[in-house]
C-alpha cells in the first residue's frame, strides 16, 4: 500500500479560494528572464497581478501583495508577502471583442501551455477576424498530468460555454472543432502533443499538421490553457498560479497514479512538500517518465515556476541510472513509435532513413528500449 498524504497537508496547501489569506505568508522567488533590462526602482511595493517586468512577450507578474526586491546577483525577484486580500473569485460574465480579448490576455500574462514560448496575445494576433481557419479545442494537455476537462466541465461550465460563443463571434468564418465531452476520446500518450492530436483526429500526416500549426492555419488550445483563459476572462484571475500534480514511486518502481494536486503560486517555496510527506520519499524529479529524469534531493526543490513546473514525481530511492547496452534488434522502438518514424535507424547509424518529419519527440522509443539506449538524445541530434 502506498502511504497517503496527511489530511492536514491537503487542507493546508490545497485550499478552495473562498477565504482571506492574511499577513506574512512567506517569501516568493521568481527568476528574472535572461537578457532583461532591470529598472533601479527596487525594492518597491507591488500588488497581486502587477507587472514587475516585461521581456520578449513574457510578463513577470507579482504573485501576491507585498514588497518586491532583487537578489544580490539580480537573477531573481524576491517578494515578501504582507497585508491581506480576498481570494474569492466568483464567475462574472463579461462581453469581449477582439481588442479587449487581447488586452485581457496581455493583462493576465496568459501563455500557451501547449506551444513553446507563445504568449496568447501574440498567438491570437496571428489569426485575422475575417479569415477562414480551424480552431481546435483539445480536452488534453501535453502529458495529461491532470484532467482539466473534468475540472472545467464540473466547476467552470458557464465560463466554458461563454468562451466557445466568444470564439465563434470573434472569428465568424473559423471552423470550431471542439473535442470536449467526446466520450469515446480517451487519453493515451502522446495524444496531448498538438501535432499528434491533430494527426489522430483529422487523419493527416504529422508533418502536415505541424505545418498547419506553424503557418497558423489552426488555432490550437489544450485543456490546461483553456482553464487559465477562463480564469482570467470570467474570474479576473491573472496567470500567477498553476496546478502541480504529485506522483509517488515506491522502492520497486511502481507508480501510484491516484490524483494528487496542489494549486500553487508562482515563486512559492516547495519546502512544504518534504516537510509534510512520509519520510521514505527522498528523491524528486520535475520530469515525466517520457523525459530525461534529473533527480533532486527532496530537501532542495527550490521554488515553484509556473512556466516550467506542472508535475513532480517523488521516489523512495534514486531511480536506476540507464546503462546503454548493444541493440538486440528487438524492434521495440519501431513497434511502439506512434508515428512510424523508424527510430531504429538512428541506432544503426542510418540517419537518412529516420523519418524526422514524422517524429514528435514523445520519448516512447526510449522508454521501451530494453537495452537502455537513449534514443531521445539521438533524435535531438538530428531534429533542429
Amino acid at each position: 500500500m502506498f502511504p497517503r498524504l496527511p489530511r492536514a497537508f491537503a487542507r493546508k496547501f490545497h485550499k478552495t479560494e473562498n477565504k482571506k489569506e492574511r499577513t506574512i505568508q512567506g517569501q516568493f522567488l521568481i527568476p528574472v528572464p535572461a537578457g532583461s533590462v532591470l529598472s533601479d526602482s527596487y525594492p518597491t511595493r507591488v500588488t497581486h497581478g502587477q507587472v514587475m517586468l516585461a521581456h520578449n512577450g513574457k510578463k513577470v507578474l507579482a504573485p501576491v501583495n507585498g514588497v518586491a526586491s532583487l537578489t544580490a546577483d539580480q537573477k531573481y525577484f524576491q517578494i515578501k508577502q504582507d497585508g491581506s486580500w480576498s481570494t474569492t473569485s466568483p464567475y462574472h460574465f463579461r462581453q469581449y471583442d477582439f481588442p479587449t480579448l487581447l488586452e485581457s490576455f496581455d493583462e493576465g500574462a496568459l501563455y500557451s501551455l501547449d506551444l513553446m514560448e507563445t504568449p496568447l496575445k501574440d498567438y491570437f494576433q496571428k489569426f485575422k477576424k475575417d479569415s477562414s481557419f480551424k480552431i481546435v479545442l483539445s480536452p488534453f494537455c501535453r502529458y495529461q498530468h491532470l484532467n482539466f476537462e473534468e475540472m472545467i466541465l464540473r466547476d467552470m461550465k458557464d465560463a466554458y460555454l461563454s468562451f466557445i460563443d466568444l470564439l465563434k463571434s470573434i472569428f465568424p468564418k473559423a471552423e470550431v472543432s471542439n473535442f470536449f465531452e467526446v466520450s469515446s476520446l480517451d487519453f493515451k500518450h502522446p495524444n496531448g502533443i498538438p501535432e499528434f492530436f491533430l494527426h489522430k483526429q483529422f487523419h493527416e500526416p504529422v508533418d502536415k499538421t505541424r505545418k498547419s500549426l506553424i503557418q497558423h492555419e489552426v488555432l490550437f488550445l489544450g485543456a490546461e490553457t483553456i482553464f487559465h483563459i477562463l480564469r482570467k476572462l470570467y474570474y479576473n484571475e491573472p496567470f500567477t498560479k498553476r496546478h502541480l500534480a504529485v506522483f509517488l514511486v515506491d522502492r520497486k518502481g511502481r507508480m501510484d497514479l491516484e490524483p494528487r494536486q496542489f494549486f500553487l503560486t508562482n515563486g512559492q517555496a516547495l519546502a512544504f512538500i518534504p516537510a509534510n510527506l512520509d519520510k521514505r520519499y527522498k528523491i524528486a524529479s520535475f520530469e515525466t517518465v517520457f523525459e530525461e529524469v534529473e533527480p533532486l534531493d527532496v530537501g532542495s526543490l527550490g521554488y515553484f515556476n509556473i512556466y516550467e513546473h506542472y508535475s513532480i514525481t517523488l521516489y523512495e530511492k534514486l531511480p536506476a541510472a540507464r546503462k546503454e547496452f548493444s541493440c538486440i534488434d528487438c524492434m521495440e522502438c519501431n513497434n511502439y513509435c506512434p508515428t512510424h518514424a523508424n527510430p531504429v535507424q538512428l541506432i544503426k547509424g542510418k540517419v537518412e532513413e529516420f523519418e524526422k518529419n514524422q517524429c514528435i519527440s514523445c520519448g516512447i522509443c526510449t522508454v521501451y528500449c530494453p537495452s537502455g539506449i537513449d534514443i531521445r538524445k539521438r533524435i535531438e541530434g538530428v531534429i533542429v
